[in-house]
């Protein structure tokens, strides 16, 4: 009889250690999986915040690049304009040389003329008078003696005065043409040198910009890995919390864990978080003086989750109301329960309040069946109607 007793117990004790161990490792491995998925939601944040930064850096870029490249074609324009200039002074230089060469011929033509005529005069006239004038080399030499200006016409002495008058009037205009032409020049060359520079700066702006979205591709690329191992780690979670529960199903209807506040701020399914698709797992509930709110058990059930995490969900608790069926609540700024609790519908779990990934003070608030995330609003009741 004493060795039956014996032989109970002994299998009674293997039995327990199993079930006991066997839920030591759920338990064990449930936090290191929450663990690692808070771990993960950091790196997630940090880069998050890079991709940011990167994305200014990119925005700056191709805003140095844009403007380079406007004033850069505004300096080329401006140096069209004048080479359209310089070449419209070249063209009027050319034609007041041509007018200088014209007067020049014309002053030549009128004095051979003038000399005809005094060859004339010398043949109708005493030759001794103008024998030292038909010698001489040029017309200045001609007009030296004043008894020879008496005897010239003076139509002749007028109109060579006239054609001297004018060119010289053409010589200055073509003096200050040249300055222009100059000073164009020079403009243009200065203009020439500005858009090289310019060029430069585009340049380096551009390499920057390579530079600034090659760092964006990359790190894209490390968000992309640790949002997949997120959602592998998530998944992870949810496998460990798909096992069967130690708790009969309590049944009874769910109420809304934030008495007084019934405004949604974000509802359940696909959003836009940090310009990407989300996939928002539960429902916000916010409300202005939110904070430090009473949060209750949305139904009776065993408390199997305590984390005072500072990423992801930040302080959350998650419940078991049996038959595979919990409830999650996250961002808590204080949690009142520990693991093992028993909770009954209405009993204070927390407290409102903005840990983790979050933006403002709310509750984030879940219900899963079997592991996975359904609707809560299509089984909460009590939802306050001033929302």
């Amino acid at each position: 009889m004493l060795k039956r007793i014996i032989t109970v117990l002994s299998l009674f004790c293997i039995v327990f250690t199993m079930f006991s161990g066997a839920a030591v490792v759920h338990a064990t491995e449930l936090e290191d999986a929450v663990t690692k998925k808070n771990e993960l939601q950091k790196q997630l944040n940090e880069i998050t915040e890079k991709l940011n930064e990167i994305k200014d850096e990119v925005k700056k870029a191709q805003s140095l690049s844009s403007t380079y490249t406007e004033r850069k074609e505004i300096v080329q324009q401006q140096i069209d304009a004048l080479k359209t200039s310089i070449d419209l002074k070249r063209q009027e230089l050319a034609i007041r040389q041509q007018q200088l060469d014209d007067k020049q011929k014309e002053l030549d033509n009128s004095y051979a003329m003038f000399k005809q005529r005094l060859r004339a005069i010398y043949m109708s006239n005493n030759a001794s008078e103008l024998s030292v004038l038909l010698g001489a080399d040029s017309f200045s030499e001609f007009l030296v003696g004043a008894e020879t200006l008496r005897r010239i016409s003076q139509h002749d002495t007028d109109l060579m005065e006239k054609i001297k008058v004018e060119r010289a009037e053409i010589e200055q205009a073509k003096i200050e043409i040249e300055q222009q032409l100059a000073d164009l020049e020079s403009d243009c060359e200065e203009l020439e040198s500005k858009y090289d520079e310019l060029a430069q700066l585009l340049k380096e702006a551009n390499n920057q910009l390579s530079t600034a979205e090659a760092m964006k591709a990359a790190t894209e690329n490390d968000y992309a890995e640790i949002l997949e191992d997120l959602e592998a780690a998530n998944a992870e979670i949810d496998r460990l919390m798909k096992q069967a529960s130690e708790i009969e199903y309590v049944g009874g209807y769910y109420a809304w864990p934030v008495p007084g506040y019934g405004w949604i701020s974000s509802g359940f399914g696909w959003r836009k978080l940090y310009g990407k698709d989300n996939y928002h797992a539960g429902i916000d509930i916010a409300g202005s003086g939110i904070y430090g709110k009473n949060i209750i058990a949305s139904n009776s059930g065993k408390v199997v989750t305590v984390v005072y995490g500072s990423t992801g969900y930040g302080y959350y608790v998650i419940i078991d109301h049996g038959g595979n069926y919990k409830t999650l609540y996250g961002h808590m700024s204080s949690i009142s329960v520990k693991v093992g609790d028993w909770v009954s519908q209405g009993d204070v779990v927390g407290h409102v309040g903005s840990t983790g990934n979050s933006t403002g003070p709310h509750l984030h608030f879940e219900i899963r069946i079997n592991g996975e995330k359904v609707n809560p609003t299509n089984m909460l009741v009590g939802r306050p109607a001033d929302y």
